[in-house]
């Protein structure tokens, strides 16, 4: 016969499921006092998380297709077959003031439409540019030139009388072979010079006159 004491085989057992039972009511209570749920708490910020990382990957691929354009629009042999584009352009136009052009429907048609796809190539490098650039397009001259020169293309392509200003698409060469590009400046940079030797010859003229 064996005796165990009072309350150690079930009051400690009670003891135990009561410690269980306490851990139990303490792990499923009940969201009072203020106590915010575990699954509506993380849900927003979560959420937050996400939209950052999701505009913080739109505005880094928005970035990366910039410079793509950039290294693309700006890339030496790119630069080179825009020139040589202006140069058959500007040749066609020539060729398309002939007679024997404008007198045959059908061939003044297929110029008209081999000079329009130059406007588009024109125009999709110049957008190329401003996607790289952005505004900052308009505090490069050269780039702003081409810019009007553009525009006007389209601004008149429909008016008859101007469309033979169409020939100013060849000063685009000015703004893409250095070598003109440097003779231009140089211009502007004596300009004042010059006036001053104009006024000065004037006024010579005029005391000998």
């Amino acid at each position: 016969l064996v005796l165990h004491p009072r309350g150690e085989g079930s009051g400690g057992g009670g003891g135990g499921g009561g410690g269980d039972d306490h851990a139990s009511s303490t792990n499923h209570r009940p969201s009072t006092y203020g106590d915010i749920p575990q699954s509506s708490g993380g849900g927003e910020p979560d959420g937050s998380l996400r939209k950052g990382g999701l505009v913080r990957d739109t505005m880094r691929n928005i970035s990366r297709f910039r410079r793509k354009c950039g290294a693309i629009v700006n890339h030496p042999w790119m630069q080179v077959f825009i020139v040589l584009l202006i140069v058959v352009n500007a040749i066609m136009i020539g060729i398309g003031t002939f007679d024997f052009v404008t007198d045959d429907p059908r061939l003044d048609h297929i110029f008209q439409t081999v000079d329009r796809t130059f406007l588009i190539i024109f125009t999709i490098e110049l957008v190329m540019q401003f996607i790289y650039r952005g505004f900052q397009l308009v505090l490069d001259g050269w780039l702003v030139f081409d810019l009007i020169i553009i525009v006007m293309s389209w601004a008149f392509e429909s008016v008859q009388i101007i469309r033979a200003f169409r020939i100013f698409r060849a000063l685009r060469l000015v703004t893409r072979i250095e070598t003109l590009r440097d003779l231009v400046s140089s211009l502007f940079a004596v300009f004042p010079r010059l006036s001053a030797i104009g006024m000065l010859l004037l006024l010579v003229f005029y005391i000998f006159a």
